[in-house]
């Protein structure tokens, strides 16, 4: 394991120590000391979790306009843009949106016409964005078959329950994307996201120096670059990136889910985000929507891996909880 060169961003990390069961007492000096206590803590449990399971990857958390972790673990080349993928795509669908091409109300009969006479036909682009499609369960050779398989059957609850799992409703938003601009997805979100973003190093798809990264692969910094011209109104202006990241569904306390984003709270204090990966893949990405704070891991992981390191940044960052695991309780839809 080794220490990646830290740059000197101007993001910190989420302030949500306030209300963790751990939280120290009021006084800076107090909150001061127990902060070093937590940081050296979760140093030891993150490389105790990545050299017992052989992860490979990079974890960025900055704090006070300095990287308090900054660490690599393995080769750090090709990583896996997993999830990652996810918030582009929703970003794409706000530049669709503040251009007048889209809106997150629309249906996707209207807006996507293979969608006509499937079950997806009344969904509406929140209900993708928002991880709440309802999509029956199928199976299927490919993630392109169990999609078509699903506009075959009924919808299960579309607008109440959500599930972060599913990847189908994504691949959909995609579609969408390239319906709407008249462009491919991938050569859409280049131009048009990570372009603008200055994520030289982020890809779609498999290129020549990561021929088997089929999904896409991105770095690091990239993340960053991302969550500043986010910040910035770079990417999208204010008001579509505002909207992105509102509560639309309530998960629970502490808890509730955006476009394409999670949204966590504690008291006055939020954070938005995104978790994800899958089996072998590693990404969650959160910044504090109204100051400068953000944390970045991602990496390829065995799954026991990936769960054990994020309950370490939970537990030491002290996070809400995140979002319901599939199949629980339907939760009910607050207004878009």
């Amino acid at each position: 394991m080794g220490v990646s060169a830290g740059r000197a961003p101007l993001l910190v990390l989420l302030p949500l120590v306030a209300a963790c069961s751990h939280a120290p007492p009021a006084s800076s000096s107090s909150q001061a000391e127990r902060r070093d206590e937590w940081l050296v803590a979760l140093r030891s449990d993150v490389d105790r979790i990545a050299s017992a399971d052989g992860f490979q990857g990079q974890l960025r958390v900055v704090h006070g306009g300095k990287a308090e972790i900054d660490q690599t673990f393995g080769p750090s080349t090709c990583l896996p843009l997993g999830s990652g993928r996810r918030l582009l795509a929703a970003i794409a669908v706000g530049v669709l949106v503040q251009e007048g091409t889209l809106g997150f109300e629309d249906r996707l009969d209207r807006q996507l016409p293979s969608a006509r006479g499937t079950s997806f036909a009344g969904l509406s682009v929140a209900n993708l964005l928002t991880d709440s499609a309802g999509l029956a369960p199928t199976t299927g050779a490919s993630l392109a078959d169990r999609l078509d398989a699903a506009g075959k059957v009924p919808l299960q609850g579309p607008g109440s329950r959500v599930d972060p799992d599913d990847d189908r409703p994504w691949l959909l938003v995609e579609r969408l994307v390239a319906q709407a601009s008249g462009e491919a997805f991938e050569p859409f979100v280049v131009r048009r996201v990570a372009a603008p973003a200055g994520m030289g190093g982020t890809s779609l798809g498999p290129t020549s120096a990561c021929a088997d990264s089929a999904e896409g692969t991105t770095t690091l910094e990239d993340q960053f670059r991302l969550i500043d011209a986010l910040r910035a109104g770079t990417v999208l202006q204010p008001a579509t990136r505002d909207a992105l990241w509102a509560p639309r569904l309530s998960l629970g306390p502490g808890s509730e889910v955006g476009y394409g984003l999670f949204v966590r709270t504690n008291g006055e204090q939020r954070a938005v985000g995104l978790v994800g990966g899958g089996a072998a893949l590693a990404y969650e990405l959160w910044l504090d929507p109204v100051g400068t704070d953000a944390l970045v891991l991602l990496g390829r992981t065995p799954a026991r891996t990936a769960r054990g390191i994020r309950t370490a940044l939970g537990e030491f960052y002290a996070l809400p909880p995140g979002p319901p695991q599939p199949g629980g309780s339907p939760r009910r839809s607050v207004a878009h």
